[in-house]
């Protein structure tokens, strides 16, 4: 009977012991994620991770272990400051304890500063330069804004407007979740334009058959003493004072190669969706001229080798020769006594050169002006016979006796193609760099427009195609080169 009383005083020890052990298990968190939650600044998030074995347990809740809140198995985090924050959440009872660090990143708000006065001349470029504050990211995305239309997508903007005004410029800055939008007036001062690109900057012609070629402006002028003989530099003068008032003053490049280069004195600017210059010349469809456009950028007033982009067309990358040059030498001048005859050698950079003559003809009596002096009419820009006794030609300065023209060349049959003046629209959006690819330009205060096609044509009586290139009637004329956007 004593053993009896023993043994069930050891079950009953045993029972209660498990009993101890049973109600007080360590506790657990179950079910939590170790990513960090990233919020920004007024945003809020509840923590409440799973938790097994409750019974006695004591809860605390730590922000960057500074205890916030107890006794409860939530926590609302509230994004009042921006930061790397470890909210820790704490178990213990007489089993044991857990903890769980949930690591929270609060952004720092996007901030934008722009000066409060903004103001710019028309039809020049403004850079304005934000300076914006934010979290550290690498998805920022930007919107420039004048009223609801959008004018560019970068964070630093060129700002161009051809209209005088006050204008609200706007400026939304995103990331990630993030977005801060801010306003500005700009003032559009205005100024008085010369739409025609009438300054010459540079004139390379190319030798072609001519009587009655006339280099600035109609060959019927010239009777009337409109033009003399004129040094490079000061031909460069003359063409541009021309070009100012006479948006009709002609130039004429001449065949395969030949070039001018302009200045406007302003930039022009590129509109969206719109054609922003036009361009007034002697073509075919099938010889349109290749066209050039740079934006100065360093502001040093002068088009730089790294500054110019060419308009993509219809013609763009279908060049055979994308690096073709054809040097002309000066070689004899021969007279009837009726006509002077002056001859151009020339020959190309092929591996198998082409080469040959190029002959000038001119009427001495229709070459004659009113003051009854002998005009350069008929004869290459540059080179002028001061006696005509003597039949002697010279080259005045700055001109040159052997030049070489250089471009990319597009061979082509044009026959049937006639020439006739016509407008050549040209959009900014359209321009293109060395690769290619599309450029995004505030605007262009240069234009170079070169003849790119070289000319071949059916000759109906042999059956053949002949090379075209030198023949009068396949010269490129160049006139006005007007700003659209432009209204004065």
């Amino acid at each position: 009977m004593k053993h009896f009383i023993l043994v069930l005083l050891a079950g009953a020890i045993f029972l209660a012991s498990a009993c101890r052990k049973e109600q007080y298990l360590p506790p657990t968190i179950i079910g939590v994620e170790a990513d960090t939650t990233i919020l920004n600044i007024g945003d809020k998030i509840v923590l409440a991770p799973d938790i097994t074995n409750l019974k006695g347990n004591k809860y605390a809740w730590l922000v960057n272990g500074k205890e916030v809140a107890s006794g409860q198995t939530f926590y609302t985090f509230e994004a009042t400051d921006s930061g790397h924050f470890a909210v820790t959440f704490r178990i213990n009872n007489k089993g044991g304890n857990d903890e769980q660090v949930f690591p929270v990143y609060v952004e720092k708000p996007i901030s934008i500063t722009l000066a409060d006065q903004l103001a710019v001349s028309m039809c020049n470029v403004l850079e304005i330069k934000p300076t914006i504050a934010g979290p550290d990211r690498d998805d920022y995305s930007y919107v420039w804004k004048v009223g609801d239309s959008v004018i560019s997508k970068t964070r630093d903007l060129n700002f161009i407007a051809p209209d005088p005004g006050t204008y609200t410029l706007t400026l939304s800055a995103t990331a990630g979740k993030q977005s801060t939008t801010i306003s500005r007036p700009i003032t559009v001062k205005a100024e008085t334009y010369v739409k025609n690109a009438y300054t010459l900057l540079e004139y390379l012609p190319a030798p072609a058959k001519g009587q009655n070629w006339s280099v600035i402006g109609y060959p019927d002028s010239w009777k009337y003493g409109v033009e003399f003989p004129l040094a490079y530099n000061d031909y460069l003068a003359k063409s541009s004072e021309l070009r100012k008032t006479t948006f009709s003053a002609g130039l004429v490049l001449g065949s395969w190669g030949g070039s001018a280069t302009f200045k406007f004195d302003h930039t022009v600017v590129n509109a969206a969706g719109k054609p922003d210059i036009e361009v007034t010349a002697i073509y075919s469809r099938l010889d349109v001229p290749g066209v050039y456009v740079a934006y100065d950028r360093n502001k040093n007033g002068k088009p730089d080798a790294d500054e110019w982009y060419e308009i993509k067309n219809d013609d763009y990358g279908i060049d055979d020769l994308p690096d073709y040059q054809i040097t002309y030498t000066y070689d004899r001048l021969e007279t009837d006594g009726r006509r002077i005859y002056h001859y151009f050698d020339w020959k190309d950079n092929q591996e198998t050169v082409v080469e040959g003559e190029v002959q000038y003809a001119k009427v001495i009596t229709s070459s004659m002006t009113t003051g009854n002096v002998m005009s350069t009419k008929g004869f290459f820009p540059g080179y002028y016979m001061p006696d005509t006794a003597t039949k002697k030609m010279v080259v005045m300065d700055g001109w040159a006796s052997s030049f070489t023209r250089k471009g990319k060349r597009i061979s082509r049959n044009v026959s049937g193609a006639v020439q006739f003046q016509q407008k050549l629209n040209i959009d900014i959006d359209m321009a293109v760099n060395a690769k290619g690819e599309f450029v995004t330009l505030p605007g262009i205060d240069f234009i170079k427009v070169q003849k790119v096609v070289y000319p071949f044509q059916l000759d109906t009586g042999l059956g053949i195609v002949k090379d075209w290139n030198m023949e009068e009637g396949r010269l490129t004329q160049l006139f006005g080169i007007l700003d659209k956007h432009l209204k004065n």
